[in-house]
């Protein structure tokens, strides 16, 4: 499985950054690509998040979708064969 890619934009990524510090104390968990179940983690995280600015500078929503779609598209191909 590949790495999923949470963002190009280092006030995206901050944001991140912080947001899991606030909940999980210091970490070191985001970065441009992190692993699927990081992720996810992140993702449940978000959720139950307050939807702050600096947290969240593209909307708490639009990132946690954006977030899913990568995970979707890593774990939809589980199962996938190759056509021959």
């Amino acid at each position: 499985m590949n790495s999923i890619y949470l963002s190009a934009s280092n006030k995206v990524l901050d944001g991140l950054r912080d947001m899991m510090e606030a909940a999980l104390g210091p970490h070191e968990y985001i970065f441009p690509y992190v692993d699927i179940t990081v992720a996810l983690l992140v993702t449940e995280v978000a959720k139950r998040a307050e939807d702050k600015p600096e947290w969240f500078p593209h909307g708490k929503w639009a990132t946690i979708q954006n977030i899913q779609a990568m995970v979707e598209e890593q774990l939809n191909q589980l199962f996938q064969t190759p056509n021959n």
